[in-house]
């Protein structure tokens, strides 16, 4: 009741500030009911501020883009794709806002209104080059790639795109800013991509072009001229011709990384002649993907199991991660002084397989020909593409059902992508975490394949396939390999 008299006051003032007030006053009267929106907060009162807002100064974009987010967390999809076009009509070539509406609808699983609205941008962007002759440059800028290490792993279909003859011919530099997800791991890729600018004046000078020449993680331009904006769908088709003609992983380690890797490994302990499994489970700190999070405390019967066999485990992350508790043959690298961006890459090139959840470094192991183990994978419409790869899911909990939902309720929905959390629980939807049980299973069988043992009845193999049908339509990618207990114990969801 407090909050609500808070806002009622808020609103009554707005009318007095607005007509002669300054942009910066604006904005901090924007801030307010965005702060309680976010705190889940007199949500209704909250929309009708920045709808008054957006009534009486219809020219200030911010408020725009703030209307067009609180509809969006309030399921209002419709209503906040109108208010985009607004703001596309208002101003076309505001990049920050049309990605800040277009990452929104994305968390919350609308991925036909966040294509739309990157396609529209990326158009109207490839139209101004051709009509200004910025093409005749012959050049592609990426600058995305670098800065996270998912989205740097995402070179590997690039210059695959690009050796089987599916890329624009432009000529493909990378503009390498202050912040480098793994400057190591960058190096690798300069075989393929040895024009790297990383001087910020030079940068500085590209920028006001950069937008019009620019191949992004998810809409490439391709040999036809065409660029679309279709993340998970051209990369599985890239993969599976890579994959059709013979060809294998795009990266091998070094002999100096390999080298200075084995002496670390002496250093800390481990045996010269072991193999070993990287390891990677993201925590809580990412609100928006919060849908990605697991609890490392679940993988300690996988991890158990693998020191059974005789292999050692490294657990990968930083610092601000939770602690391992002391285990045998097991490395908590995330807390070691060893840390290092090339001891990054000695792991992820040499382990045996990785195991992983819904997070960028499950990008990079299979760059070098590594298998991986994706467990917790929160959304079933967007797997990766590498067919050596093995999946287990989360469960989505209908709470005023009291029941789970079935695979192909979930790909035939916005449920497929949604990544947000809060989201989720304000539709009435839990996600359910593997059990330790269930991601040991999934371990056991990768360790089963690589061994040459792995035994998959008639049974099995119909189960893969009712999966790949119940859940391929939200996905073309039907060449990962989900579980195969997995499926067994959740095949009625099928």
């Amino acid at each position: 009741m407090k909050n609500k008299v808070i806002l009622n006051f808020v609103w009554r003032q707005i009318k007095d500030f607005f007509k002669g007030g300054p942009p910066a006053l604006w904005r901090k009267v924007c801030a307010l009911p965005r702060w309680l929106l976010v705190n889940r907060y007199c949500l209704g009162t909250t929309l009708r501020i920045y709808k008054l807002i957006t009534k009486l100064k219809p020219d200030f974009a911010e408020a725009q883009v703030l209307l067009a987010e609180t509809l969006i967390e309030l399921g209002h999809f419709d209503e906040a794709f109108a208010v985009w076009k607004k703001l596309f009509q208002l101003k076309p070539d505001w990049a920050q806002g049309h990605n800040r509406i277009q990452s929104a609808f994305y968390l919350c699983g609308q991925f036909e209104s966040a294509k739309a609205i990157m396609q529209k941008v990326l158009d109207m962007r490839n139209d101004f080059a051709r009509a200004h002759q910025l093409d005749n440059l012959g050049i592609r800028l990426l600058r995305e790639y670098p800065s996270f290490i998912g989205h740097t792993g995402l070179l590997d279909f690039y210059v695959k795109m690009d050796i089987l003859g599916q890329r624009s011919p432009a000529h493909p530099i990378l503009l390498v800013s202050h912040r480098l997800a793994n400057p190591s791991y960058l190096d690798y890729w300069r075989r393929y991509l040895p024009d790297m600018i990383s001087d910020p004046v030079a940068i500085g000078l590209l920028e006001p072009i950069t937008k019009y020449l620019e191949d992004y993680i998810s809409a490439v331009k391709d040999s036809s001229g065409s660029q679309v904006y279709d993340p998970y769908s051209r990369e599985v088709t890239i993969q599976e011709q890579w994959d059709a003609e013979g060809r294998g992983p795009l990266l091998t380690l070094t002999d100096a990384d390999l080298k200075r890797g084995q002496e670390c490994l002496q250093s800390l302990g481990v045996p010269a002649d072991v193999w070993f499994v990287g390891l990677h489970v993201r925590g809580g700190r990412e609100k928006a993907r919060s849908a990605r999070n697991a609890d490392i405390a679940t993988y300690r019967m996988a991890i158990e199991s693998i020191v059974a066999r005789g292999g050692w485990v490294f657990r990968m992350g930083d610092p601000s991660m939770e602690p391992l508790p002391p285990m045998k043959h097991v490395i908590d690298y995330a807390h070691s002084e060893a840390r290092r961006d090339w001891m990054d890459v000695f792991l992820w090139a040499r382990c045996s397989f990785f195991i992983g959840v819904q997070s960028g470094p499950l990008m990079i192991p299979p760059t070098f020909g590594v298998p991986c183990v994706a467990t917790n994978w929160s959304s079933i419409g967007l797997r990766q593409w590498f067919t050596q790869d093995l999946y287990i899911y989360k469960l989505h909990w209908l709470e005023a059902e009291a029941r789970y939902l079935k695979f192909s309720e979930v790909s035939s929905s916005a449920l497929a992508t949604t990544e947000s959390g809060a989201y989720l629980a304000s539709r009435g939807i839990k996600l359910v975490d593997n059990t330790p049980e269930e991601i040991n299973d999934v371990v056991v069988e990768m360790m089963d394949r690589l061994d040459g043992t792995i035994k998959y009845s008639k049974e099995d193999e119909e189960l893969k396939e009712r999966f790949s049908r119940a859940s391929v339509s939200s996905s073309k990618n039907a060449n990962t390999r989900a579980g195969r207990d997995f499926l067994r114990k959740w095949s009625y969801l099928i």
